[in-house]
Parts: structure tokens; sequence; C-alpha cells
């Protein structure tokens, strides 16, 4: 392929300007060489000498043809222009350490205006700094296989992710005033070295099993990988001077300059299909806010009841294929808000075919217990974790306990069995009746006193289980539900139930399902289009029903009806953005 100089970018694809960008990039495929076919008449001698002396032009133009980086085709390269939206050179805020530490000093003056005194004039200051911000352009992220070396000092065979990019200096902007006016104020461009202090987090909130739910909080920070480095730029082209995170810190770039770089991560979950990359260090904008829990005085240290975020680069991408294994599986650029518009309506998708699959009929079975959807919905705390940043937090047990509190109380015992099918259908009967079993189900001499040890704890004996067996289960689950984090809780159940364990996160998952159904029936929820379409529609469906609900609390009892304790925030993402945007420029302060 043609090389280009490192000054050249006109063959490359830049968004437009603003807070929130979005890049179109279109589909781009190189040929492997060109066709040849064999002539099958007598070639002209002076057709012969043409080529000749073209190829011999080409051979002297490549000669003497600047080296540079490889040419890439339209869209493989995206280009992030440096964020010059907002007004992050001029801020204004409070000095608390003044406005609230020395309200006992706050007088009013009786000749001079009120703004003169100390308390006032720490209200509204203004903060005007240089403001720069690099140019960021990657190419979508990949996957290679390297030597890296182990805790046993051998080269061990391992697979990584990375992010080819590319970042360029193009100046910082300053805040200047009109003759001395600070009511005229203006920018301009000042041209200025930046150090470039990269911070790459790959960040994943996506579920990858029933345990964890449907949100599952991982994040994979940017490492310097021996031996990557070397592979990824013969992958690459090995005409690019290749940067890792340490290196790029070495020296500034200077006005105009751009440098390539890379990030590279190490043990990526190869499940994770929705993932985010955010970039640290682009630019020097900062925000800060008053901690929730900061008290002030007038000894109180200053900016120590602050909080500060410098801005990131958000960068949305998606897998598309489900082959974990292949190298050729290609990372797109995906939007914010697409995992979890696709997890809501694939929830919607299961709920209206669970009842065929099982052939229960939830809302049979929870009027035969005498319960309500309203009833088994997961407890304010469960919704409140799951909302969490670190969502590493089991699903709640009490929608099960009710439903099994609702069975033991159910007369005559005899009409247990078709409550219990009727919600759950077979299979889900079958699983109960083994969670129920195991916890009496004989063991081996060590499994038994294990069990006979949590049950102690539960406040039964294998006495009462013998006798009360569901009462002995709800019992069991409220022991389960104060038991955290999961990796505990799931330990905890093996205990008690054995290999029947699994039944647990099955009967939570089914009674999800169930209770779904139940709100979309209520919803008159439209399956026409839905039968039709794929998860975005049932999406955009479920959407408009929960509009056309007007009273504001009872959309709120159905969000999480129908989503459970995740629902709030899954479409709290989901709708925060309007689709197609693939970045955004942002403030995270640490949590």
């Amino acid at each position: 392929m043609a090389s280009l100089p490192p000054a050249a970018d006109d063959a490359l694809t830049t968004t437009t300007s603003g807070a929130l960008r979005t890049v179109n990039r279109p589909t781009a495929s190189c040929g492997e060489g060109w066709g040849r076919r064999r002539a099958r008449h007598r070639t002209p001698i002076a057709f012969l000498l043409a080529v000749a002396a073209v190829a011999a032009a080409s051979q002297i133009s490549s000669a003497v043809e600047p080296t540079g980086y490889r040419r890439l085709a339209p869209g493989v390269l995206t280009v992030i222009p440096a964020d010059r939206s907002g007004d992050d050179a001029l801020l204004r805020a409070d000095l608390p350490e003044i406005t609230d530490g020395l309200l006992d000093l706050a007088w009013e003056p009786k000749q001079a205006p009120i703004g003169a005194t100390l308390v006032e004039q720490g209200r509204n200051r203004d903060f005007p700094r240089d403001i720069w911000s690099l140019e960021f352009a990657f190419k979508p992220p990949r996957q290679i296989d390297v030597d890296v070396p182990s805790r046993d000092f051998r080269m061990q065979r391992k697979r990584v992710w990375y992010l080819l990019y590319r970042v360029k200096n193009t100046g910082a902007r300053r805040i200047v005033m009109a003759d001395g006016d600070a009511t005229r104020l203006s920018s301009e461009t000042v041209k200025k070295p930046v150090r470039f202090l990269p911070h790459f987090v790959l960040e994943s909130v996506e579920g990858l099993s029933k345990q964890e739910g449907a949100l599952s909080y991982r994040a994979y920070l940017d490492r310097v990988v021996p031996g990557a480095l070397a592979a990824i730029r013969e992958r690459e082209d090995t005409r690019i001077d290749l940067h890792d995170s340490a290196r790029m810190t070495e020296r500034d770039l200077a006005p105009g300059e751009e440098r390539w770089g890379v990030a590279v991560w190490e043990d990526v979950d190869p499940r994770i299909d929705y993932f985010s990359i955010y970039v640290r260090g682009l630019t020097n904008a900062i925000r800060w806010r008053t901690r929730a829990d900061a008290a002030f005085a007038a000894d109180s240290v200053p900016v120590a009841g602050e909080e500060h975020a410098l801005e990131s680069l958000r960068l949305d991408f998606w897998r598309p294929g489900d082959d974990s294994t292949s190298l050729s599986e290609e990372m797109s650029v995906g939007h914010a808000g697409m995992y979890e518009r696709r997890t809501i309506g694939n929830r919607v998708l299961e709920a209206l075919g669970r009842g065929r699959q099982t052939a229960s009929s939830p809302r049979e079975g929870l009027e035969r217990l005498g319960l309500t959807w309203e009833e088994i919905l997961d407890p304010p705390a469960a919704v409140k974790a799951a909302g969490a940043v670190d969502r590493d937090v089991p699903p709640s047990l009490v929608p099960l306990s009710k439903v099994v509190a609702a069975l033991a109380r159910l007369q005559p015992p005899a009409a247990r069995p078709a409550a219990i099918e009727a919600l759950f259908g077979k299979v889900g009967q079958e699983w109960f009746e083994d969670l129920v079993r195991g916890l009496s189900a004989p063991l081996d001499d060590e499994r038994a006193a294990l069990r006979r040890g949590m049950l102690d704890r539960c406040g039964l004996s294998e006495e009462d289980v013998a006798v009360r067996p569901l009462e002995s289960l709800v019992k069991v689950l409220a022991a389960l539900e104060a038991t955290t984090p999961a990796a505990t809780r799931r330990s905890a159940a093996v205990a008690l139930f054995g290999s029947a364990a699994v039944r647990l996160d099955a009967l939570i998952h089914e009674l999800d399902l169930a209770r779904a159904r139940v709100v979309l029936d209520d919803m008159d929820f439209d399956r026409r289009p839905v039968l039709s379409g794929g998860a975005l529609t049932a999406y955009d469906t479920m959407l408009t029903a929960f509009g056309a609900e007007a009273d504001v609390e009872k959309r709120a009892r159905m969000v999480i009806g129908l989503l459970g304790a995740e629902g709030p925030s899954l479409l709290a993402a989901a709708t925060a953005v309007r689709e197609g945007v693939d970045h955004a420029w942002v403030f995270r302060y640490e949590q």
C-alpha cells in the first residue's frame, strides 16, 4: 500500500465538533491482489514499451518517496477532535472554607456594600486557567496472542486486547479580557508543549451469568506487557514508532506533534460482548464538588472537603460474534445504552415466550397462592444495591421466600403441587422439589456435619427440616439473604443444599420471568410488533407501554416487576442518550 507522510491527514475520517460527537464509519476493505488474465491476442510493441516506461518511473518514485505511516482506508481510523466545548477555561465556584466555615464572622456593613465583606467575597469566585486538549484517533480494539513472563519466570502464551491510537497536540485555550474589561471575555489559542499521561480503563457492566444478573461491573487497567509492543507493531505497521503507556510519558508533545501509542489489557473475560474504554489524560479540564459529608469550620484545610475529577473520553464498543477463540473476531464501535436496550428487549422476549416453553400460567399460580406481582417485588435495599457502581451483589431471595411462605400456608397441602406447577411449570416444579429435598438428602459424614452447622446458624435442626420442610426453607432463605458477598452466599448454599444449590438460582430466574409475564399482561402489552421484530423492537414497544402509565409510582413498580432490582439502572442507562452517540467527554468522580 502507498505510504503517507506523518503530517498528512486528508485520508482520515474526522468527527464533528461538540460535547457529544458521532462518527459514521463506512465499511472499508482492501484487496489482496489484482486478478490476472492471460492475453489471447498479440500485444502491440508500443503498448509494451509504455508499460515498461511506467514501471521504471514507479521504481524511481518509490526510491525517493519519503517514509511515513501507512495510508489507512477511509473509516479505519476514527479521529476525535480536541474537546473545545464548554467553558472549562473559566470556572466559577464558592470558597466553602470561607462561605460556610466563617459564617459566624458574617456581618452587614452600614456604609459599605455587603459584597465588600470577606464571606461575600468568597462567593462565585473566578478560576481562570489554560485548558489544553489533545486530538485522539484510534482503530477499533483487537486481540493478539503474545508471550508474557509468568510468576515462575517462564514465558506463557496469553491473549491480550489492545487499542492502537494516535494523539496530537493542537494547542490550548486561554480566557482573555478585552481592554481589561472583565465583562468582555474571549478565548484564544495558545501553543504550548503538553505531557500526555495516558490512563486507559476497559470497563463492562454486562452480567455474564444468572448468578450475576444483568449488571456486573468489571474493570481492567492498561498494562505494560513485555513482548506485546513488538508483536502489535509487526501486525499493524512496522514503520510506526509505537509507544506504550510508560514510554508515552517520557517527554512532552510539542505543538502540532503527533505520536502513536497502544493500550494493552491482560486477562479480559472473553465472554464480554459490550464494553467501554475510558481515556484520561487527554485534557487538563477539571471539575470539583463539595463532598456530601464535608464539614467546614474556621480552621478547615483548603480543598480538604472537595473531590475532583479530570475529564475523560468514553469510547463504546461491542463484539458481534461469540467465538472467543478467534483472533479475527471483529470489535465494532457501539453506542452508550446499546447493551442495556438489548438486555431489556431480550428480557421482554424471554418473558413472553417462557409460558409456552414451560407450560406455565404465572397469573393463575399467583392467584392460587393468594399473591400479586407487587407483593413479590425485590425490596428497596436490593434495588439500591443493584444501582451501585460495585455490582457484585447476589440477587435478592425475598421474592422466592414470600412464595415459599405462601405455599406453606396453602391448605389443603394437596393443592400445593398444582400451584407450583402453574407458577413455574413442570420443570420449575421439579427444581423446587429438588431444592426442598436438598436440605434433608443423605450425605457423607463430613458434608452432613457441615450442613448441620449451617442449619444451626439458621436456627434449625435436622428434625425441624424433616417435620416442617417449607417453613424451614423460609428460614434458610432469610439467612442466605443476609449473607454477602455473592461468593460467600454460594458457598453457604452448597453447604445447605448440596448439588441442588444450582436450583436456587434457576428458581429465582424463573420467578422473575413469571412476574414479568404478569406485569406485561397488566400493561396490555402489544405482542404483535414484538413477534415479528427483535430485542430492540421489544424495547421500543415496552418503552411506549411504560410511557402510557400516568401514575409515576406505579410505573416505577412496573419497571422493577418487569426487569427486577436492576430495572431502574438498566432503564436509566438505556434512555440517557440518543442512539448513535458512540463517544462522549465525561467527568467521573472516584467512588
